[in-house]
């Protein structure tokens, strides 16, 4: 099989993310996208919401993508909690590609992500041997010339045949930031994310303050 690795915050999930993950198993003929939000472990990144929330909106967004199949009739979309369930310093991409490698030795892996993060990726934990050892996929984002990141990191170029990239219709222009920004402000988000995330948004008062 050919598995997509999607990790991202899902802080909240939105409608693009998961229309990423459609048009990219689509285009790029993937058997699974495998969505792995990152956990609050993790130093370099900081979260809006606790593990516990972000994981069940993610389980409430995928719910409503169960039509969603493979050629194998098996669901297209899946969750790990590889990175949450890690000890501090093992939740890092590589630790998550080489998980993801042991668990599936015989597939075909590609990790999903925007071109926006090709920028810090050589200073990533153990990017020489994620870069060298994994191949990506790669969504252009406005701002972030795909090919000229490569061409001007070292360790980009000397793999390049490991990215693939995605150049056209594939950024909606969603955003988390967005979405938290206007319930915290009174806004209404409506039809920018699943109407079961937005409920337990609200049932749980998520997003009207800043998580510390």
């Amino acid at each position: 099989m050919r598995i997509g690795i999607y990790g991202s915050s899902f802080d909240p999930i939105t409608y693009s993310h998961l229309f990423t993950a459609a048009t990219v198993a689509h285009r790029r003929r993937l058997d699974k996208v495998i969505f792995v939000p990152c956990s609050s472990k993790r130093h370099d990144k900081k979260l809006q919401t606790e593990d516990v929330h972000r994981l069940h909106m993610l389980k409430l967004a995928l719910a409503s993508s169960t039509h969603k199949t493979n050629k194998y009739g098996e669901p297209l979309f899946e969750i790990s909690t590889v990175e949450m369930d890690g000890l501090p310093g093992e939740t890092y991409t590589y630790d998550t590609m080489m998980h993801m490698k042991k668990k599936y030795p015989n597939d075909e892996l590609f990790f999903i992500m925007g071109s926006d993060l090709l920028e810090g990726l050589s200073n990533w934990g153990n990017a020489e041997k994620l870069v060298a050892g994994f191949n990506f996929i790669v969504m252009s984002r406005e701002g972030y010339p795909t090919a000229d990141l490569i061409a001007e990191d070292a360790l980009l170029r000397n793999h390049d045949e490991h990215f693939l990239i995605m150049s056209k219709g594939i950024n909606m222009g969603i955003s988390s930031t967005y979405i938290r920004d206007e319930i915290r402000k009174g806004g209404d988000p409506s039809f920018l994310l699943p109407d079961t995330c937005l409920q337990y948004i609200y049932e749980k008062g998520i997003y009207k303050e800043p998580y510390v």
